[in-house]
């Protein structure tokens, strides 16, 4: 019988192991688990503290994650994150590093104007903008109240109890709409299922947030910095996780291949979902604290359902919000793509739902999904909208690379 063959991975290079059998081992100091942002800037971390010898671990083709691009209509659009939310800290001025990527590799954006907005409900373009507005008001008041809770040492509340004692309890669909546009659309879950200190962790950034166009894909940032350290030798694609074996000495991780790969150390970079599904089995399993701490969070589900039509029938506007007069959260924000800065004349629009909505839309059929969007928009702009030439929507949750988005 052939012996087992150890291979040092800073020595061959990859494409002399890309055809081992299950029995043959690669050896590396740190194996990091998955190539999306966290698990690229990890490793770049440890190139500029002289530590080579690692490998990164993708499950897809390409480095990013859940940058995730797709081409559609004759455009590269973003299917997962698509802004840069705030380009520097407010109070300190530090700079938002993903902006210093951004800008160290040109990557095209365009600012988001969230006063750029017209309002509908069943019967068409209605004015509500001053509910929007007292959203938008009780929002900033409960950021504040936050931050006084976390200052005093004070329990934390929801973030919908924190809205309620400011008054605000969303009764009206346009109140239901507004309190949607101001918290989930940001956030990806309802305030009353979200921390309200939690939330305004991040509220210290500028407010300007800028919408990724570029043509290369917002993931350029990644690749481009991977390629700036990392070598063949160090990444491994198309190589999807199953087990993770550990001890104090070593780190044994196996792929769906049945190549397995014994590091000193791992970094895991996997989404919070992919955790609660126990997609990748651990031995031994997490300890009790941790498994707790794991299952305490949600993972969300942030949708784009994108879609081209045969010409613009909509407003100039870059924000078109829809009341449901029954469920909150129903095909809400819509977004124009065919505007100057975006991707002009390409007629494309898309609407984004959230968690439960997000559920549903993934669930059900692509037909379903058009059919029910088409019944808003006639609802918004008339029963002469045409039908799109192309729709499309990526399942967030089902992929078990991600299970969810947000």
């Amino acid at each position: 019988m052939r012996a087992k063959q150890n291979i040092h991975l800073g020595l061959v290079p990859l494409i002399c192991f890309l055809h081992l059998c299950s029995a043959q081992v690669i050896r590396t100091k740190v194996a990091v688990l998955g190539g999306g942002m966290a698990g690229v800037i990890s490793a770049r971390t440890l190139s500029e503290n002289g530590i080579s010898d690692f490998v990164i671990i993708e499950a897809e083709s390409v480095l990013g994650g859940r940058m995730k691009q797709a081409q559609f209509g004759g455009y590269m659009i973003e299917l997962g994150a698509n802004w840069i939310q705030g380009t520097r800290n407010k109070e300190t001025g530090k700079e938002n590093p993903l902006w210093t990527l951004a800008k160290k590799y040109k990557l095209k954006s365009t600012l988001s104007d969230f006063e750029s907005v017209l309002t509908y409900d069943q019967n068409g373009l209605t004015d509500y903008s001053d509910v929007l507005e007292q959203a938008f008001d009780k929002y900033d008041q409960v950021m504040e109240d936050a931050e006084l809770r976390e200052e005093r040492k004070l329990k934390d509340l929801s973030f919908a109890q924190g809205l309620s004692l400011r008054g605000w309890t969303p009764r009206t669909s346009y109140e239901k709409l507004a309190d949607w546009f101001a918290f989930d659309f940001e956030f990806a879950d309802t305030p009353s299922a979200s921390s309200m200190i939690g939330a305004a962790i991040g509220d210290d950034m500028s407010d300007d947030n800028r919408f990724v166009t570029d043509q290369r894909g917002f993931a350029l940032l990644v690749r481009e910095e991977a390629n700036k350290f990392a070598t063949r030798n160090n990444i491994l694609y198309k190589s999807t996780v199953t087990k993770v074996t550990y001890s104090k000495s070593s780190v044994n991780i196996t792929l769906k291949s049945g190549l397995m790969i014994v590091a000193d150390y791992a970094i895991c970079t996997f989404s919070l979902g992919v955790l609660q599904h126990n997609d990748v089995q651990f031995i031994p399993q997490f300890p009790a604290w941790k498994q707790e701490s794991i299952s305490t969070f949600k993972m969300a589900t942030y949708t784009k359902i994108f879609l081209q039509f045969p010409y613009k029938f909509w407003n100039s506007k870059q924000f078109s919000l829809y009341a449901d007069p029954y469920r909150r959260g129903y095909y809400p924000a819509w977004q124009s793509l065919s505007e100057i800065g975006f991707f002009p004349g390409s007629n494309i629009l898309f609407v984004t739902v959230v968690t439960d909505q997000a559920y549903i839309v993934e669930a059900q059929s692509n037909n379903q999904t058009l059919m029910e969007i088409m019944a808003v928009l006639k609802s918004m702009y008339g029963q002469t909208v045409p039908k799109p030439n192309n729709s499309y929507y990526y399942r967030w949750t089902d992929d078990p690379l991600y299970r969810g988005s947000y």
